[in-house]
């Protein structure tokens, strides 16, 4: 993954590009001296001071300042980004009170007090889905959301599940890849790429707790939690049960979706035609059709995984003996950009 596609990963979170930048330099060094994250990230000496404050601020490095000169080591990256998202908890709470005095809707974002209310919301999310559901869920509260998950994988609305605590549930034709963990992991819903819940275990299986849920429509912040439960979560969880394809020809909207069947078609060593409605990445130039040859898949949803960083989901494709790659809405990292895609059977 190139130093610009982790610029843009992690100013997600909030970092500016001079952070992201100092915070790269700490990761590839290890302990590193200000001096040198003033020198490799081009910024002056004391603006690298105000960086590095603000980057243990949010948790992702430590200062020893007791060692001469002053040594700055990066956290553990995946305890970094765990707490950059707690963070969203705390950002929760503090929109919640501007909502009050600005007059958002209700839709835009909400904390979510009572376990019955979180099981509501998750269950009419999952319900209103057209094109994509993922979910992470406790194993002892997946009764709650059967029906509605269920509901929306027959409908071939694209659906990831994850069990953690998992208990031994029956979760074949639950969704189209299910996964289950026996440790325990924060509730995680994303719908269509829209909407998103984020909350911790305990809020759902103690019945006390003090704990809250965030809600969000804003689609950068739902990318986040997304992104967190690809790369943290995903990956240390079993296989539990691959759907089959439907039937092709197939048109997709979800190209996450279209990502997950020609993966498995090209596992059974199957020929793909893709017809995609496509522009180059990082432009506003037209869509324009074109009919390709599906060679190759980077992906992380089912195993073997083939991808090169954590959310990568591209196809790799063939015209007139030129490969290219192809990802879905604001690709940055492919050459082309996709919406709609239509796979079909090649001869």
């Amino acid at each position: 993954m190139t130093n610009a596609a982790f610029i843009d990963e992690l100013t997600r979170f909030g970092l500016s590009e001079k952070e992201v930048l100092a915070y790269l330099t700490i990761l590839r060094n290890g302990s590193t001296k200000v001096s040198e994250i003033s020198t490799e990230a081009d910024i002056s000496k004391s603006y690298a001071y105000d960086i590095i404050d603000e980057l243990e601020n949010r948790g992702l490095v430590e200062i020893h300042d007791h060692q001469v000169p002053t040594q700055i080591e990066a956290i553990q990256p995946q305890e970094g980004i765990e707490d950059l998202v707690s963070q969203l908890y705390t950002i929760g709470e503090r929109l919640e009170q501007l909502y009050d005095s600005s007059g958002r809707t209700e839709q835009e974002f909400k904390v979510l007090k009572a376990r019955k209310t979180l099981l509501n919301q998750i269950n009419e999310l999952i319900s209103s889905a057209e094109e994509e559901v993922v979910l992470s869920i406790p194993g002892p509260l997946f009764d709650h959301v059967n029906t509605s998950i269920k509901g929306a994988y027959r409908d071939n609305v694209f659906s990831v599940l994850m069990l953690s605590d998992y208990d031994g549930q029956t979760v074949d034709e639950c969704a189209h890849v299910v996964r289950s963990w026996d440790a325990a992991a924060p509730l995680i819903l994303t719908v269509d790429r829209s909407y998103g819940i984020v909350a911790p275990a305990e809020m759902l299986v103690q019945s006390n707790s003090d704990k809250r849920a965030i809600f969000h429509a804003e689609a950068q912040i739902v990318s986040t939690f997304f992104d967190s439960f690809i790369a943290n979560y995903w990956p240390m969880a079993t296989q539990e049960w691959i759907s089959q394809i439907h039937e092709f020809p197939q048109t997709y909207s979800s190209f996450r979706h279209a990502v997950f069947d020609a993966t498995l078609e090209l596992f059974d060593h199957q020929t793909i035609r893709a017809e995609i409605a496509m522009r180059p990445a990082q432009t506003s130039d037209e869509f324009e059709t074109a009919e390709v040859t599906v060679v190759d898949v980077k992906q992380s949803l089912i195993r073997p995984v083939t991808n090169q960083f954590p959310t990568q989901e591209t196809l790799i494709v063939k015209r007139d003996d030129i490969q290219f790659s192809v990802g879905g809405s604001q690709a940055f990292t492919e050459d082309f950009e996709a919406t709609q895609i239509t796979l079909s059977a090649g001869e």
